[in-house]
């Protein structure tokens, strides 16, 4: 009885056999599967979460500083927190509160902004833009796991192998590096500054990626079809998919145009390609194959038209100017080690899978042909960085090859054919013709193949096991982070790459600007405290964040006007001709040790503390 039990649960031939056929027995299975999965979902989407959770723990620690849930670098989260706050403020459009330039507004990044507008009832704006972006990687994170989880399900047919896929994506990571810490020994990896790759902190990490990242998952792989390619519930969903990628992450719907590319190269290369059939099967193949993608790509094209369009106008053209001023270049073989053991054997896999021509992986080995396509692709075009490729998810498909080998050569090990060659012509060769206790030849072919089978198994969970350190490891040294913030006496705000709590008196003056000046005033600042006003305070900064318009140019201007380097009249025109109304004079503002009232006598004091004062422009007179 025991036996079958645990054969029912965890060894069942098919995840979505008819309920009704299989009896009371059957309902109680198919409840257990889901609560595993719900189980493991849920679990690593927590143990994601649990640097928050221990900084949250941390909160009461901070004398002095204000405590602010910071994901991933502090400039990125203040710059999606401003633009959350807009839809909270009620916009439809996004306005660049990080450049001082005039501009109508747009849909780049809306997907923010549309996160603002469920938490628009939230008193204090900071807080509802707060729990607005957390819950959303919370939602997204879950999201994407219950699509790789089901992504499993549809690709392996027994249980163990769905669970085994599942974990070795989720724990996909890095050739660990052995590091020595006073505390003992921990894992390191490789390209760790790219925070995309720590296989903790992904699964739930920006949100737009993580929408983006499931907006793949769903568009190349098909999930929920129940088998009806033409159905128009199926097309208009995939549809609608392929415009909110091409809006939300750009580079996403490039690649998934690319995976269709690859896969329609490979259907027609195989020789059960369309162009071997007959008359009829290539029609059938294009009309439920070609067809359906080339529509659901269609989806995508208006954003990226869009996209094509905005990015030659002013402030949005710096999305594109930035990548090619500051190119990102990283070295290949990091970034293979990064990706870690699944690479070499994802690959692996997929040569068996073509070999093999085995039509369940197509789309897998697809994914990774593109991958690996655009990576090297655009490592040759500036306007678009190759390391926006390192964010579709290749360990999805990597990981599902990975388990398709092990099930392969255990399978293989498994049957008949391998018990006649394989393990005689071993026993024969290892033991000399001796046989173990006297047995006969079938006995021992049994024994050694139970031995290789359970070495096999243990071999597949190996690399589960790796990754499940790597992430325990990921979450000490990200809790080593938080305490040397909540311990950081210097400097007094996050600047020059020292990331710190800011102090009270600076938020004191954010509050300010938000609650005291006009809602269209332009803040002179330097680069810390430009990063946090948009988000906290609603306005807009002279410069504040990679997507200010000429900021290599703005941030000398500003080092040019705090350090007296120009005169009254020359400064007073330049505030004017940049529409600024206030200067802020904070901890990276006082560090030229310059008295502004005495260089500038047309700054007006308009506010002060112990940390920060804010002076008003006074205007010209007669105007």
């Amino acid at each position: 009885m025991l036996c079958t039990l645990a054969r029912f649960f965890f060894f069942c031939k098919s995840n979505d056999f008819p309920v009704e056929k299989c009896g009371i027995l059957a309902t109680m299975g198919c409840t257990m599967k889901r609560l595993v999965w719900g189980i493991l979902i849920c679990s690593f989407v927590l143990f994601s979460l649990a640097p928050t959770f221990y900084e949250l723990s941390q909160k009461e620690k901070l004398h002095g500083r204000m405590f602010e849930p910071v994901h991933n670098y502090v400039t990125d989260y203040n710059f999606y927190l401003s633009r959350i706050r807009e839809g909270m403020e009620g916009r439809w459009t996004v306005a660049e509160r990080y450049t001082s330039e005039e501009h109508r507004g747009s849909f780049i990044q809306i997907f923010y902004l549309m996160l603002g507008k469920p938490v628009a009832f939230f008193p204090n704006t900071l807080e509802g833009a707060t729990v607005a972006y957390h819950a959303a990687r919370i939602f997204l994170g879950l999201l994407l796991l219950a699509l790789i989880a089901r992504l499993a399900i549809r690709t392996f047919r027994t249980f163990l192998w769905q669970i085994l896929a599942f974990l070795i994506i989720v724990t996909a990571s890095t050739i660990p590096i052995v590091v020595s810490m006073p505390d003992g020994l921990r894992f390191g990896g490789y390209m760790s500054w790219w925070t995309v790759m720590d296989s903790l902190q992904r699964i739930t990490f920006l949100p737009h990626l993580l929408f983006g990242q499931a907006m793949i998952v769903f568009l190349i792989f098909d999930v929920f079809d129940t088998g009806k390619r033409s159905c128009t519930s199926w097309l208009f969903g995939k549809f609608i998919a392929a415009f909110l990628l091409g809006l939300v992450f750009p580079p996403g719907f490039m690649f998934v145009g690319a995976v269709y590319a690859v896969q329609s190269v490979l259907e027609v290369l195989s020789d059960l390609g369309p162009f071997v059939r007959s008359s009829r099967q290539r029609t059938d193949w294009m009309s439920r194959t070609l067809l359906p993608r080339i529509a659901i790509l269609s989806g995508g094209i208006p954003a990226t038209l869009y996209y094509l369009l905005m990015v030659k106008l002013v402030p949005w053209r710096r999305l594109i100017e930035f990548d090619v001023l500051n190119p990102t270049w990283f070295p290949l073989p990091d970034y293979w080690k990064a990706v870690g053991p699944v690479l070499v054997l994802g690959i692996i896999g997929a040569i068996i899978a073509l070999f093999k021509k085995a039509k369940d992986m197509a789309v897998f080995v697809s994914w990774i042909i593109a991958w690996l396509l655009l990576l090297f692709v655009f490592r040759f075009i500036p306007e678009q960085s190759s390391l926006r490729f390192t964010e579709v998810a290749p360990h999805i498909p990597l990981g599902i090859l990975t388990t398709y080998l092990f099930f392969t050569i255990i399978r293989y090990i498994s049957s008949k054919k391998a018990h006649a060659s394989l393990f005689h012509c071993s026993i024969v060769t290892l033991l000399n013709g001796r046989l173990p206790n006297n047995g006969t030849i079938q006995q021992c072919n049994n024994w050694v193949k139970s031995t290789v089978l359970i070495g096999l198994y243990v071999l597949t969970f190996a690399p589960i096991a790796v990754g499940l350190g790597i992430m325990y490891c990921s979450f000490l040294w990200q809790k080593d982070y938080v305490n040397q913030k909540v311990a950081a006496g210097w400097p007094a705000v996050a600047m020059k790459n020292v990331m710190v709590y800011p102090v009270t008196g600076f938020v004191d003056a954010l509050s300010f600007i938000e609650k005291e000046t006009p809602e269209d005033a332009v803040i002179l600042s330097d680069l810390t405290a430009g990063n946090y006003i948009p988000a906290y305070a609603g306005r807009t900064v002279f410069v504040g964040h990679d997507n200010t318009m000429d900021k290599e140019k703005k941030l000398s201007d500003v080092q040019l006007f705090y350090t007296g380097t120009m005169k009254a009249p020359q400064a007073r025109a330049w505030l004017f001709q940049n529409r600024i109304t206030y200067v802020f004079w904070g901890p990276q503002e006082k560090e030229s040790q310059k008295d502004l009232p005495s260089l500038y006598p047309f700054l007006q004091e308009a506010y002060k503390n112990s940390d920060v004062t804010m002076y008003r422009v006074a205007p010209v007179p007669g105007q």
